[in-house]
């Protein structure tokens, strides 16, 4: 693996509250490359980038999320799945609930994609965002999102995550899945 980070959203002291229950989400992530371009989600409302993934159902593998998340968010289709890149794990106050913690666990993995792209299945709050797929350099999406951040731009929760993990990427450049 290339990565095991901890991002803290709000407070990084946020572990230190006494009686505080952790609600988990275990999601998975695309990291989809090819002739050195990567596919991330542009969302045309806040101008930023997201990598293709979510949370994972009950009784869904990893694998069977990745290809569901990707399909509906993307349009492609998923034609192999290969290693796990890394984990970021982030924590949050939750919205539910006083001194709730929000743990959420995403396992990035490098996978593959056929030519073909469908209509994406967009939920709500996506079809909001306007999340488009679009083909684009790691260092692009990486200042694009590092922009956003330090001039503290309306973004969403997760942009910190994402932002690092293309920091990572943009320093040890994986290879497309298919040369492997």
């Amino acid at each position: 693996m290339l990565f095991n980070e901890v991002i803290y959203r709000d407070n990084e002291n946020l572990l230190d509250f006494n009686n505080s229950n952790i609600i988990l989400r275990n999601a998975v992530r695309a990291v989809i490359v090819e002739d050195s371009k990567i596919l991330m989600l542009y969302l045309e409302k806040t101008k930023e980038y997201k990598f293709p993934g979510g949370g994972v159902e009950n009784n869904e593998t990893a694998e069977l999320a990745l290809k569901r998340e990707v399909l509906e968010e993307a349009g492609y289709n998923i034609t192999n799945v290969g290693e796990k890149l890394g984990i970021a794990t982030e924590y949050a106050m939750a919205k539910e609930g006083k001194n709730n913690i929000f743990k959420m666990v995403s396992a990035y993995y490098l996978v593959e994609v056929g030519d073909e792209i469908s209509d994406q299945k967009l939920d709500e709050y996506e079809e909001e965002l306007a999340f488009r797929p679009t083909w684009v350099e790691i260092a692009k999406a990486y200042d694009v999102n590092k922009n956003l951040i330090e001039n503290k731009q309306d973004s969403t929760p997760w942009i910190k995550r994402e932002t690092r993990v293309l920091e990572i990427l943009k320093e040890t450049q994986p290879p497309p899945l298919r040369n492997q």
